[in-house]
């Protein structure tokens, strides 16, 4: 029997992979995004005959801050992400391709992040590395959310999942689009304009859980809070 909040892994007389192996496999992948994310980082190196405690050394250091940010943020995206996707997974209760092949669609925007952060950490200013950035966050939260509704189509839903729970998801879906497609068009202006535009979508997250006839405990798209304490957590 499969209990809300975790993985159905009994098996199936067909032969057909229950959501604890979608959920391992998006876990490997995960991961390794996670750690291709440090591959940015080269040691800098100084010019010969320059004295490493002099003010060029500091320069040269200084040079890896673009890219320290952007690992950073990057780092804690792909995270939220996952968190938001486990979190959604609980209401899930079946498996079939085609709920596997979206969440691939889901993880090959999660592969995406190393290069579009690799890209906004070495051209920090430049509006097509921050554009870039943005569409991947743009795509990693609409395939969340069509995870839901690709369920929901072929009737693989928990019943916890209310149709209040199910409006949460998709309002703070999009909310989420919204803020990330307003980032994109900012950063033909400004581009430091466009990364503070990404806090937005945190606050976002939270003005939707006050739209009507909204579930406030269905998992949104980015931060992945569930906001019930009464449903366990993974």
């Amino acid at each position: 029997m499969k209990l809300f909040g975790q993985p159905d892994s009994s098996p199936d007389p067909l032969g057909v992979p229950g959501t604890e192996r979608l959920l391992t496999l998006t876990d490997g992948v995960v991961a390794i995004a996670l750690t291709l994310l440090v591959l940015q980082f080269k040691v800098p190196s100084l010019a010969p005959g320059k004295d490493p405690n002099s003010p060029h050394a500091l320069y040269v250091a200084l040079r890896l801050s673009g890219s320290l940010v952007s690992y950073v943020v990057s780092f804690y995206v792909i995270g939220q992400f996952w968190l938001a996707h486990h979190r959604v997974f609980r209401y899930i209760s079946g498996h079939s391709e085609s709920l596997a092949w979206w969440n691939f669609g889901f993880l090959f925007t999660i592969t995406l992040f190393p290069f579009s952060s690799a890209l906004l950490g070495s051209y920090p200013d430049n509006a097509l590395a921050v554009i870039a950035f943005s569409v991947n966050l743009l795509l990693a939260s609409i395939s969340t959310t069509l995870v839901v509704g690709v369920a929901q189509h072929m009737h693989m839903l928990v019943p916890q999942a209310t149709p209040a729970v199910l409006r949460g998801i998709r309002v703070r879906g999009l909310a989420t689009g919204a803020v990330i497609a307003a980032s994109i068009v900012v950063a033909f202006f400004s581009t430091t304009a466009a990364k503070y535009t990404w806090i937005l979508m945190l606050v976002s997250i939270r003005l939707a859980r006050m739209w009507p006839n909204v579930d406030p405990a269905a998992p949104d798209a980015v931060s992945g809070d569930a906001g019930d304490p009464g449903v366990s957590t993974i």
